[in-house]
Formats: C-alpha cells, sequence, structure tokens
C-alpha cells in the first residue's frame, strides 16, 4: 500500500438507472477533412451518460469535439458502458490482453491497473496543472507518477427538501450527527422517509463501503495503519456503522437495502417521498428538470453533518488515462488537454451539472450561477475525503460492504460486523 494515494478520492456505484451496456463506435455528423480520411482514430473507453462522459458522447461541447477532430485529422470512437460494468470490462480486456483503447476513464483503479497504463499526466501543460486543486492529483498518483487527470470535483455533500424542512419547524440543515439522528426522525411522516441511500451494492465509490467511510471519517478512524494492516475494527468503525443503523430505525427508507445504484435513491428524493441524502454534484441539474423533478425550487444543500471528528467526504476519482497500448500517446495527451480545456470544462458543467475541476472554471460567474451546489461542494474539499483506494480496492470494499450490510438488515452488531470484516480485509492483503 503507498501513502501517496490512501489520500484518495472516491466515488460512488454511480447511476444503475442509465442504460445498460452499449457500445458505440464514432458519431454521426461528426466534421471531418473533406475527401480525406482521418489518418488516426484514437478508441476511448468511458461511462455512459448520465455518468461523466466525454463530449460527443454526452450533450456537451459537440462542436468543439467536431472541430477538434478535424484540426488533429482524428477519429476519436467510444466504447461507452453503464457504469457498474466499467470494472469487470476493463480487467478482462488488460488480463485477457484485448484491449485496442488508447484513452481510458478510470475510478479509483489507477492503483489497480497499473501495468496497463503510462504516466503521462506527469507532462500535462503547467498551465493546466496550476489550474487544477493539487490534491486532485493524489487520487492518479503512484510511486511519484502522475498516471491520470481528474476531470470533475465530485464530493458527496448533503441534498435535503426545504419544504419538508420548512413543514417540520426545520430551519437549517443538519450540522451535527445528532442533529441528523434528530431530523431523520421529525422529517419520517405523512408517507415519507427522512433519509435515503442505495446500500444494496455493497462496494466502495458510491456503494456502502464508501458511505460507511464518510461516516468513519467523521468520526475520526480510518483505514489502515502505518504498515498497511486494517485498523478500522475501532471504536470510531463500529460508530460509524451504528450511526448507519441507527438511521435504519430513525427513519431510512426501508427500500434502500434494494435501491442497487444512487440513481434509485435519488429518483425517491426526487420525487419528495424522501427528505434527505448524500449525494454528488451532478444531482442539482435534474433537480431543477420538470421531466425528472417534483421537487423544483425545493432543494437544499450544505456540507456533510460533523461527527466526534467533524465533517467529512468522498470524492468520485474520475480521471482520463491513457493506456501502455495507445497507438498514438501524443494524440491522446491532446484528446486529454481538449476534455481539459476551460471551455469544455465550463460546457460540461453548464449542460450536464458535473463540476468542472479547473478552479478557474468553478469560479466563472456563469457557472456560480448556474449551479449554486459548487460553492458547498468547494467548502466540502475543505474537510478530508479519502477513500483509502490501494490495488485490490473491489475486493476489500465488497468485504466491508457485505459485513455492513448484514448489520443494517438486524443480523448482526456494528461490533461483529466490524471484527468480521476486518478478519477478511487482512486476509485479502495477507495473499495478495
Amino acid at each position: 500500500m503507498r501513502d501517496d494515494i490512501t489520500h484518495l478520492f472516491s466515488r460512488r456505484t454511480l447511476l444503475q438507472g442509465a442504460a445498460g451496456a452499449a457500445a458505440i463506435g464514432g458519431f454521426s455528423g461528426l466534421a471531418s477533412r473533406p475527401a480525406r480520411a482521418a489518418e488516426t482514430a484514437l478508441d476511448v473507453f468511458a461511462p455512459l451518460p448520465p455518468d461523466p462522459s466525454p463530449p460527443g458522447a454526452a450533450k456537451f461541447g459537440e462542436a468543439a469535439f467536431a472541430a477538434w477532430q478535424q484540426a488533429h485529422d482524428a477519429k476519436v470512437k467510444y466504447e461507452l458502458l453503464a457504469w457498474p460494468q466499467l470494472h469487470d470490462r476493463m480487467a478482462t480486456a488488460f488480463a485477457s490482453g484485448t484491449s485496442e483503447w488508447d484513452v481510458v476513464y478510470m475510478c479509483a483503479w489507477v492503483p489497480e491497473f497499473i501495468d496497463f497504463i503510462v504516466p503521462y499526466a506527469d507532462k500535462l501543460p503547467p498551465s493546466t496543472v496550476a489550474d487544477m486543486p493539487v490534491s486532485s492529483f493524489k487520487t492518479v498518483t503512484w510511486d511519484g507518477k502522475r498516471y491520470g487527470a481528474v476531470f470533475t470535483l465530485s464530493l458527496l455533500t448533503l441534498f435535503y427538501n426545504t419544504e419538508h424542512f420548512e413543514i417540520a419547524g426545520l430551519k437549517e440543515p443538519p450540522k451535527t450527527w445528532d442533529d441528523l439522528k434528530r431530523y431523520t426522525k421529525e422529517l419520517t411522516r405523512d408517507g415519507r422517509y427522512g433519509w435515503v441511500l442505495d446500500y444494496a451494492d455493497s462496494a466502495g465509490i458510491g456503494g456502502t463501503a464508501s458511505y460507511w467511510m464518510c461516516f468513519l471519517q467523521q468520526a475520526g478512524g480510518t483505514m489502515y495503519g502505518p504498515d498497511g494492516e486494517p485498523v478500522f475494527n475501532s471504536d470510531a468503525g463500529v460508530a460509524a456503522l451504528q450511526m448507519m443503523m441507527d438511521l435504519m430505525k430513525l427513519g431510512t427508507d426501508p427500500g434502500s437495502m434494494s435501491y442497487a445504484g444512487i440513481n434509485d435513491a435519488t429518483n425517491v428524493l426526487l420525487a419528495g417521498r424522501a427528505s434527505m441524502m448524500m449525494n454528488w454534484p451532478y444531482m442539482w441539474k435534474p433537480a431543477q428538470d420538470p421531466k425528472q423533478s417534483k421537487i423544483i425550487g425545493k432543494l437544499g444543500g450544505a456540507i456533510l453533518p460533523a461527527g466526534p471528528a467533524g465533517s467529512a467526504s468522498i470524492d468520485g476519482t474520475d480521471a482520463w488515462t491513457v493506456t501502455a497500448t495507445c497507438k498514438d500517446p501524443a494524440l491522446a495527451t491532446k484528446l486529454i488537454d481538449f476534455y481539459l480545456s476551460p471551455e469544455v470544462q465550463k460546457r460540461q458543467a453548464l449542460d450536464t451539472g458535473w463540476l468542472p475541476i479547473r478552479i478557474s472554471v468553478l469560479g466563472d460567474p456563469e457557472v456560480q450561477k448556474a449551479l449554486p451546489n459548487a460553492s458547498i461542494v468547494l467548502e466540502q474539499a475543505k474537510h478530508p475525503y479519502n477513500s483509502f483506494v490501494t490495488q485490490n480496492y473491489n475486493q476489500i470494499t465488497q468485504a466491508i460492504g457485505t459485513e455492513i450490510q448484514k448489520a443494517l438488515q438486524g443480523r448482526q452488531s456494528a461490533k461483529q460486523a466490524m471484527a468480521n470484516a476486518s478478519e477478511q480485509v487482512t486476509q485479502i492483503i495477507k495473499h495478495s
């Protein structure tokens, strides 16, 4: 385990409601030079919208994307999959040697796939690096080398229904764990619940384990000691899980145990059937869309309530990487530079709701006006947001999340769940 990757952002099991697996090669209508075929084709592997997808896949920056391809005599072909399927598809392709991708989206998987990508980000333009949070590179750094560039600032924060708060006489968002428990109980009324999340997926980056990681840090705990061994079977680890169990009893939507992705839980909040949840910044935009939301003008936001050690969160680690088998590394790097350009970053924010990673674009008045939650995310970023990513992250978080699920279902105590999870993680590390 490396110290330089344990302070990682981490993301969600995101938007399982997205369409099923789909491979999309190229896009009709993209410009190319007349009577001349593109000299180079770049293959990009990325999530399907509404997850954080690139221009030409998601509906933003399309004209600029077409112009970039024409200017570089290049044709960019996308293979897109629903987010929950990305990791396994990537693992299979890399292991079998069948990957033909040049640029690959990563989400907390850089350490796991380090042998299949290159540290291209060490050569990003200095002006670009200077306009990105220093902490963002910790999510993609291994042995002191930068293997990727995070392209969206995406931390979990608190979202809540302001109308429900007014009805319950609650004048401000919960600031502490005690507030959160009290609010959850008071807001559970009239056929709706005070709290909702998606607990059906056990793994990290948005599944059950990642939500627990937020509470773990808020309790003052951590996952690993200096020797790389698990230390979360502690008072803080137990308290974090007990907090989740208390919320279940006080007014968490029982459907949370069957919601397999953040989109499932989000739909409950947008329908007005729940009052509070942790969520990612992307949610602000669909909450203002009358086709998707019944709470337009009724959405509030705040940093996550503080536990004994204060507020803490996790982040999505959404990054672009270049493969070791890339056909044209220089051109691939230029494509990522384009993805990170101020123009594209601004359109990404305004058209999709995914916040930019570039500091200058985050401060753009138009972005601030359209996405008022940007300031909340920046405030949350002042607090810890460690996701404890390692090379065996998926296996470890699945083990932890499964034990947490059993506790949330009332099948074991928080203390027993932490003991079981710690024993399993110790064995995983020992045999890795």
